[in-house]
Order: structure tokens, then C-alpha cells, then sequence
């Protein structure tokens, strides 16, 4: 038990389920993102084999003001507690009418208690920090044992004039072009929230996948979060940008919206399609234009940690890089058998763009 601001104390919980008025906190934080939402952390919950919640609660005089959820999961023989996944971002939540000083006290405790839950040397902790988070606490961090920061950059389009002025003043010319010319030979962008285009788009995906060498998202999450309640009292809502030409789905972008940011997340575009009907130009066109239709202010394209070739792309939609941490905390003999997984420095192989290595349909 604590006290904020030298006002009435504060306790904190923790239990395996979120509370009733979890989305409230949700709302009453301005830099919560969709991630944060109970309906994120619900699908998580129910879609990936095993895993469970990890919530922690503060309330003064019962009101919820301030929260960090995390998902415990086992990785083979590891165990890992993320507050953030799949290159989402996550972290405490903090309700707007705590002061500054308030604010960055419990953000402490509650990175502190969240450590305090790594127990063995078989548990790993993830935490992932947007923008204004790592902003606002970054340096808090520096000094907190040992908290490991990754940087995790991000691209975003600011949409504040609307989608006119996007596309005369953010969209390059030849972005405008392939666009033009993609729709001219048969191919169509829309938003939606019918599960039968995302159901083929995961077809697409789970190629991509493979071409990584990465786990895919389970589809029953994808599916999951698509069906969700909606932007029911502001508490968010996601869509789907599907292009396709005819009945064949050849890209798309599964879309996280809370308030006035819309994250571009889950997406892949068919390479065989690329140089014909460019449907990664069109997926970003067509989250660009839904966005704005929402009253979206930020689309954020996430990170580029394919190919530098990938974040070079996002600029010619008018994207800037927005600095995010992802911090991770491991036992030294986690981190040492990371360090001999990987070998010596440069030697790792970099993994390249799905459009880099197939050839263009003929």
C-alpha cells in the first residue's frame, strides 16, 4: 500500500483475469494503444495454446488507476511474460488524472513488480513502450537492474488534413501511380470486417510465414479480434484491408484502431502480384483512406524489421520514424545461450523481403 500525490493510499493486485473496468483505465490513459484493450488481451488468452494472463491492479478508494497486463507463455522449456507481443506495444497504464510525479512513481512500482515475477533462470520478461512511453519513462528504465533496451523504431503518417491532403502531400507521385495503375488492371482495396477475405488472406500469410521462418498468428486470433464488439464506448475497434483481384486475395492488412491512431499490423502482400497490380502500395492506400474516414489522426505502419527496403517504402506514403524500446529482462544463462545461438557478431543471416526472392508471375 502506497500513496499518490500524498492523497488517499493505493493498493495493488495481481490476479490471472482483468477486471470489470479494465477498458475504462484503457480510455482514461491517452497513450494506450489498441493492444492495451481487453479484447486484445481476452483473444490472446483464447487463440495461443497455453497461455494465460498476468494482471496487475491499482486502485485508490476503489477507482482503477493504473494497470500492466502480460501474457505467460511456454516456449518450449522457457518461460516468458510479455507486456507486448507479435511487435505490438504494451507496459503500464496510467490513469490522466495522476500528476506527472504520480505517474512516473507508479510506473516504477509497477515495472518493478512485474520484474519481481521473474523467477528461475528459465523466465524471460518483454516489455514493448510506444512512443510517447519511452518518451515519458525510457530513462526511468536506464537505472531499473536489469532491464535490457532494444530499439524498436516505428513509421507513422500523420492524417491531420485528411485524406486530400495525404495524397497530395504525403503520397509520392510514383506511389500515386503504381496505385492508379494497380486499379486500372483489376484489382480492388476495401476495408472490411467479413471473415471470409481474411480467411483467404491467411492462406497468403502462411506462405510468408514459412518464407521467414517465423511462427504464424494463429488464424483463430486473427479471426478473433476482426469479430470483436466494435468501437463500442471508444474502446476500439479493428478492420481489415483487403485487396483482391476477382476472388483472390493478394494482400492485405489487418488494422488495430483505438482513439485517433490506427496500427497497420498484420500484413503481406503477394510478390507474384507485385510489379503487375503493386497491392503493397494498395494495402497502404486503403488503410490511409479508412483511417481517415474514422477521424484516425496517426496510422502507424509498425516496425521494418525485414528489410531496410521495407522502410524505405513506408517514406514515399509520407512516413516519419517514431522512437519505441522494447525492454527484456533474462537470467545471465538465457542471455549467454541467446548470444551463442546467434555466434559471432555479423555473422547471423539477414532475413530478406518475400518480394525480394520470387520472380514476377509471367
Amino acid at each position: 500500500m502506497g500513496t499518490v500525490g500524498g492523497h488517499e493510499p493505493y493498493t495493488i493486485e495481481q490476479s490471472a483475469s482483468l477486471p470489470a473496468d479494465w477498458d475504462d483505465l484503457v480510455l482514461a490513459d491517452p497513450a494506450a494503444e489498441y493492444t492495451h484493450c481487453a479484447h486484445w488481451l481476452e483473444s490472446v488468452r483464447r487463440c495461443y495454446d497455453g497461455a494465460k494472463l498476468l494482471v496487475l491492479t491499482v486502485r485508490q478508494e476503489g477507482e482503477l488507476i493504473g494497470g500492466l497486463a502480460a501474457v505467460d507463455r511456454r516456449v518450449g522449456r522457457l518461460r516468458r511474460l510479455d507486456s507486448s507481443l507479435d511487435g505490438t506495444t504494451g507496459g503500464p497504464l496510467l490513469h490522466r488524472q495522476l500528476d506527472q510525479m504520480s505517474r512516473r512513481r507508479l510506473f516504477l512500482e509497477l515495472v518493478r513488480r512485474f520484474r519481481a515475477l521473474r523467477r528461475g533462470p528459465l523466465t524471460a520478461l518483454g516489455m514493448a513502450l510506444n512512443a510517447s512511453g519511452e518518451e515519458a519513462y525510457g530513462p526511468l528504465l536506464a537505472g531499473e537492474g536489469d532491464w535490457l533496451r532494444h530499439d524498436a523504431p516505428t513509421a507513422v503518417v500523420s492524417l491531420s488534413g485528411g485524406i486530400e491532403d495525404v495524397e497530395k502531400n504525403k503520397l509520392v507521385m510514383n506511389k500515386r501511380n503504381e496505385r492508379n495503375r494497380g486499379l486500372r488492371r483489376g484489382a480492388e482495396v476495401f476495408a472490411t470486417k467479413d471473415p471470409a477475405w481474411l480467411e483467404r488472406y491467411y492462406r497468403l500469410y502462411l506462405q510468408a510465414a514459412r518464407h521467414w521462418k517465423v511462427e504464424p498468428v494463429p488464424e483463430s486470433f486473427l479471426h478473433s479480434l476482426l469479430d470483436g464488439p466494435g468501437d463500442r464506448d471508444g474502446a476500439g475497434d479493428v478492420f481489415f484491408t483487403c485487396v483482391k483481384i476477382g476472388d483472390r486475395v493478394i494482400g492485405g492488412h489487418l488494422n488495430l484502431h483505438l482513439g485517433d491512431r490506427v496500427f497497420a499490423w498484420n500484413g503481406v502482400t503477394d510478390p507474384a502480384y507485385a510489379r503487375s497490380h503493386f497491392p503493397a502500395t494498395l494495402c497502404f492506400w486503403g488503410d490511409m483512406v479508412e483511417a481517415c474516414r474514422r477521424g484516425a489522426l496517426w496510422l502507424d505502419f509498425g516496425a521494418s524489421g525485414v528489410a531496410a527496403s521495407l522502410s524505405t517504402f513506408k517514406k514515399y506514403f509520407g512516413a516519419q520514424m517514431e522512437q519505441r524500446g522494447y525492454y527484456t529482462s533474462e537470467s545471465a544463462a538465457l542471455k549467454l545461450a541467446r548470444k551463442l545461438r546467434r555466434g559471432p557478431a555479423g555473422s547471423g543471416r539477414h532475413r530478406v523481403r518475400w518480394h525480394d526472392t520470387l520472380r514476377r508471375r509471367s
